[in-house]
């Protein structure tokens, strides 16, 4: 056990993807196939790794994609963190800490694509029944989707836990910045907290940003915004390995960089 690793693809033109790699038998297929439909999309390293855990679940457990029951798949999700109604084995991922809830919403999700296509390939099929179901669609998904009021039924997926689902995404509470700020020792340190909390960016972005994506003036260059912002763009190969999750087409030109995420620049920022 142990032989199955998440391995990273770097591609000539300067574009990465994953896949998990056996030690003793080289690519394994399923999960290649499986996740060459998101490679350079943002989600494939997140898949990967959800996904080679799954794997090595299954090997712990004596089974393989082929055998795999959907039974098998619910106890995967109790051992990895989700209530459910039997018992699940050993515990999994022994000293690390249980999936939170939009990890077992991204583990379901995964788990159903790599069976389902592995049903299109003729293998274990008869987890096709169990995994592609639908549900009433409700409101909110109306509300969601175009031509939402011809809506009558949704997909649904088994795996998935039931949770209440957050209409605001986390933020820190009341006085947390100025603890941070205070805590702090570097200018480095003080400008990534003021410019995580008033920029609202994900770390990813954060790190991922040149001195060309600073546009930290009134009327720049790129003409795109009249107050001062930056440019969040997708880079792929950066020495630190971060990029940005959102891939909004942008370019460099005479010296200058269109396009991309616009996000506006406080004053705090500046003077971070």
């Amino acid at each position: 056990m142990g032989q199955l690793r998440v391995q990273e693809v770097r591609h000539r033109n300067g574009r990465r993807s994953y896949t998990v790699f056996d030690s003793a038998d080289g690519v394994h297929q399923g999960a290649d196939r499986y996740l060459s439909r998101y490679a350079g999309k943002g989600s494939d390293r997140t898949y990967a790794y959800l996904l080679v855990d799954h794997l090595r679940w299954l090997e712990y457990e004596g089974l393989t994609p082929e055998v795999v029951g959907f039974r098998d798949l619910q106890r995967y999700m109790g051992a990895v963190g989700a209530k459910i109604a039997m018992p699940f084995g050993s515990p999994w991922r022994a000293g690390k800490r249980p999936y939170q809830a939009d990890a077992l919403k991204g583990a379901a999700s995964c788990l159903k694509g790599f069976y389902l296509q592995q049903a299109e390939w003729g293998i274990n099929t008869s987890l096709t029944e169990a995994l592609n179901l639908r549900r009433l669609a409700t409101q909110r998904d109306r509300d969601r989707a175009l031509l939402g009021h011809l809506i009558r039924s949704v997909d649904a997926n088994p795996l998935a836990p039931n949770g209440v689902r957050r209409r605001h995404k986390k933020m820190l509470p009341d006085g947390a910045r100025e603890v941070l700020l205070e805590t702090v020792h570097s200018a480095r340190d003080r400008l990534i907290v003021e410019w995580l909390s008033d920029g609202g960016f994900r770390i990813g972005e954060m790190c991922g940003l040149h001195l060309c994506d600073l546009h930290l003036r009134e009327d720049a260059a790129c003409g795109e915004c009249r107050g001062p912002h930056v440019h969040v763009c997708h880079r792929d190969g950066l020495v630190n390995d971060a990029r940005a999750k959102t891939k909004w087409p942008w370019e460099f030109s005479d010296g200058v960089i269109r396009g991309g995420l616009i996000k506006r620049v406080s004053p705090a920022m500046i003077h971070a």
